[in-house]
C-alpha cells in the first residue's frame, strides 16, 4: 500500500460511513484527523477507530490549519452535506470529496454550483460503487467483447426495512437521490448518459414517506447509442442489479459487489474472479476512491458540477415524470 503521509485528511462528521473512510485513510498512512459538533459521538469514533476526533465547531477548526492544501471529506447527514460544502468553498478549500448526493435535493447542490461560479475548484461527489472492482472488471470485458449492444438496471429499496431507521422525512421523501442514484449513476457511467428516455410512475401514495411514487420503470437510448430499461418496485421484492449485453453474452451484477457471465447460447451463469481484496478488507469501492481522491485521479470520479448537470434531471424524471415534465415548461 502507498504511503500518503504528506496529505493531511480531514474527515467531517463521525459517522457510520465515517468510520468506513477512517479506516481507509489510516491504511493510506494519510496526516489524518476527525472532526464532529458533538463530543460523546467523538468520543465514542475515536474508541472505535483509533483515529484522533475532535469535538469543536468547523469554522472555529478551520483557522487552525492550512485549508488550502488539506483534503476534506464530507460524511455529515444528507439534510447537512449542503451547508458543510458551501462552508468549505467559502472558506476556500481546494480538495473537497463529499458523500453522495451533495444536498438534500435538486436546489441544495444549485446552491453549490452557484457558489462554484468563478472559482477553479471541483468537489467530488463519493459515488464510491465506480471503483467497485465488479464494474472496473465489467468495463475491461465490455471492451474485450465490442462494445455494449444494451443494459439494464434495478434499484428497488426495501421500504418495509427503511422505516425501521432513523431517518428524517426530508431524507426519505428524497430517497431515490439521495440513496438509488447509486445505481442508475454507476449504470449510465459505464454505458453513457440517456440521449432520450422515457419514465413512468405508479403507486403514489403507496409509500407515506414517499409519496411521489413507490413503482418505477422507464427505457431509452444513450449518447453512446445503447437502448436500455430500468424498474423498481419499493413495494414489492427486489435488489440492486445491473446487466450489460454485449455480443458475446450478458455480463450480471447482482449483487453488485460480484460479476456474473451468461454466454451467449448457454443457460450457465458463471461467476468471474475478481481482484478485489481491497473491496473485502474495507467498504467496497471505498479505498480506490480515496486513492483517487488523493492523487487528483479524475478518471473514475464525477465532480458536483458534472453531478448536477449531467444526472440530477434524470433523478428527477425518474423520481417523479409529470412534475419533471412540468418543471421544464
Amino acid at each position: 500500500m502507498e504511503n500518503y503521509v504528506n496529505k493531511n485528511v480531514v474527515i467531517i462528521g463521525p459517522g457510520g460511513i465515517a468510520k468506513d473512510y477512517a479506516k481507509v485513510v489510516q491504511a493510506l498512512k494519510t496526516n489524518a484527523i476527525a472532526i464532529g459538533r458533538n463530543k460523546e459521538k467523538c468520543d465514542l469514533f475515536e474508541k472505535e477507530t483509533g483515529l484522533k476526533c475532535i469535538a469543536t465547531p468547523l469554522d472555529a477548526y478551520l483557522k487552525t490549519i492550512d485549508i488550502a492544501s488539506t483534503y476534506f471529506i464530507i460524511s455529515v447527514n444528507t439534510e447537512n452535506l449542503g451547508f458543510v460544502i458551501r462552508d468549505l468553498i467559502s472558506q476556500r478549500a481546494k480538495h473537497i470529496l463529499v458523500e453522495k448526493p451533495a444536498g438534500i435535493d435538486k436546489d441544495d447542490i444549485a446552491l453549490t454550483i452557484k457558489l462554484l461560479e468563478g472559482k477553479n475548484v471541483f468537489p467530488y461527489v463519493a459515488y464510491n460503487r465506480r471503483f467497485y472492482a465488479s464494474f472496473q472488471k465489467a468495463i475491461e470485458l465490455i471492451k474485450e467483447q465490442g462494445g455494449l449492444t444494451s443494459f439494464s438496471f434495478e434499484f428497488t429499496e426495501w421500504a418495509h426495512e427503511l422505516e425501521k431507521y432513523n431517518k428524517t422525512k426530508e431524507a426519505l421523501e428524497h430517497w431515490l437521490l439521495g440513496n438509488s442514484s447509486h445505481v442508475i449513476d454507476v449504470a449510465f457511467f459505464v454505458a453513457g448518459l440517456p440521449k432520450e428516455m422515457h419514465s413512468f410512475t405508479s403507486g403514489a401514495g403507496v409509500i407515506k414517506w414517499h409519496p411521489a411514487a413507490s413503482q418505477f420503470s422507464g427505457a431509452g437510448v444513450t449518447i453512446k447509442g445503447v437502448i436500455f430499461s430500468y424498474q423498481a418496485n419499493w413495494a414489492s421484492a427486489g435488489r440492486w442489479g445491473v446487466e450489460f449485453n454485449t455480443l458475446q453474452g450478458k455480463l450480471i451484477l447482482r449483487p453488485m459487489e460480484k460479476l456474473f457471465f451468461q454466454k451467449k447460447g448457454e443457460l450457465t451463469i458463471n461467476e468471474i474472479e475478481l481482484n478485489n481484496k481491497q473491496d473485502i478488507d474495507f467498504k467496497p469501492g471505498l479505498y480506490k476512491q480515496v486513492e483517487a481522491f488523493l492523487n487528483g485521479d479524475a478518471t473514475n470520479m464525477i465532480t458536483i458540477q458534472q453531478h448536477y448537470s449531467n444526472l440530477i434531471n434524470i433523478y428527477e424524471k425518474i423520481k417523479n415524470p409529470m412534475a419533471h415534465a412540468a418543471a421544464l415548461k
